[in-house]
């Protein structure tokens, strides 16, 4: 079942429980669910989801990115290479190159 599958499935089973006028626990009783499944899934989808959009911001040619790493390295590198350089570090704290 993917993420959406779920969200939908629990979705509806907290919509019919706040339409039962049942308690959480009879409710998860009278459908075979577990409660600490069901009130898990009623705090997240009671959380707005994220968005994944993103807002074009135009930094100029001279912007600099700071990099700290856990071992305490700190790279310093024009915002347009960074794209370039995540990789290399991600490859780097992978490999342990």
């Amino acid at each position: 079942m993917t993420t959406e599958q779920k969200r939908t499935f629990w979705q509806k089973h907290i919509d019919g429980w706040q339409q039962s006028g049942l308690s959480q626990p009879e409710y998860c009783k009278q459908h075979d669910l577990k409660l600490a499944n069901f009130g898990y899934w009623r705090t997240r989808l009671s959380k707005p989801k994220p968005s994944n959009k993103f807002i074009p911001v135009d930094l100029g040619p001279n912007v600099q990115a700071r990099v700290s790493l856990p071992n305490g390295v700190r790279l310093e590198v024009p915002i347009h290479t960074l794209a370039d350089v995540l990789p290399l570090l991600n490859r780097v704290a992978r490999e342990g190159l």
